[in-house]
């Protein structure tokens, strides 16, 4: 198998709990599998959420909740099995519209640094016979970044520790991914877990077709099902290029207090390998 053949996407959290992108690994899913290798990517997303929810009833029709963030994520492999990754986003801006005390809207906004990402994959690859794939067991660390100091940040700011498990495997033409997920964190974040399956089709040597779904819940019932299709494009050996789009079929917020929910979110980018 060619070291750079568009494949093997490997699973951590999401994302992001949103904030996005959280659950995949650089560089586009595809980190360097030769020892030395390392690369960078920047993603940008946009999301876009329409309701302001508390559980699963709408307590606020059309107060909207919009983020527009960049991600830098690297990735270093000291041997094909062993990894360390880093991301880190940066909320460009965001705006979203709650209700006061008074039952009055009101529009806050948010912009700066996030909170830090750092994992480290380890992978145990197989060849069979028409097939090939691997396993990976990622232990994942959040770090909190400044402090929280007005009513509405994207970031949690709160330290947190993870652990995910995946299964991917393909063949010529087809892809399956797998993976589940759980963190915890500083009160008062609550628990979360999530689950991934990724489906997809390697149209061509460089190109991936993929329908990628994911589940998530926390301790306060808190549900999201996403899915949504993706392209991965490697330009060459160096660049890789990838855009998708999820859309919430299921979105119940937090049930002790209001929340935005009914979300989608687009977002593309560029990585480099060496």
């Amino acid at each position: 198998m060619q070291r750079f053949k568009p494949c093997l996407l490997s699973f951590g959290l999401l994302i992001a709990a949103l904030p996005p992108l959280t659950a995949d690994q650089p560089i586009m899913n595809m980190m360097p599998r030769w020892n030395g290798g390392y690369g960078v990517q920047m993603l940008a997303d946009t999301i876009h959420r329409s309701d302001l929810k508390q559980g699963k009833d709408v307590v606020g029709d059309g107060f909207s909740e919009d983020i527009n963030q960049v991600h830098l994520q690297g990735v270093y492999t000291w041997h094909r099995s062993v990894r360390m990754t880093f991301k880190l986003p940066y909320v460009i801006d965001a705006r979203r519209e709650v209700l006061d005390t008074n039952g009055d809207k009101v529009v806050q906004h948010d912009q700066g640094l996030g909170d830090l990402t750092v994992a480290l994959p380890l992978k145990h690859y197989f060849n069979l016979a028409t097939r090939s794939g691997n396993w990976t067991v990622a232990p994942q660390l959040r770090v909190p970044l400044g402090s929280k100091d007005n009513s509405y940040q994207v970031a949690d700011r709160v330290w947190g520790t993870g652990i995910s498990v995946g299964y991917e495997t393909e063949t010529y033409h087809l892809f399956l991914a797998t993976s589940a997920s759980a963190w915890v964190f500083e009160d008062p974040k609550p628990a979360e877990w999530s689950w991934s399956l990724d489906i997809g089709w390697n149209a061509r040597d460089n190109m991936q077709l993929l329908w990628e779904s994911d589940f998530k819940w926390d301790a306060d019932d808190a549900t999201t099902l996403s899915a949504g299709p993706a392209l991965y494009w490697r330009w060459n050996d160096h660049t890789h290029i990838r855009i998708e789009w999820k859309h919430d079929f299921i979105s119940d917020v937090n049930r002790h207090a209001p929340d935005h929910g009914n979300g989608d979110r687009l977002s593309g980018g560029i990585g480099f390998v060496f």
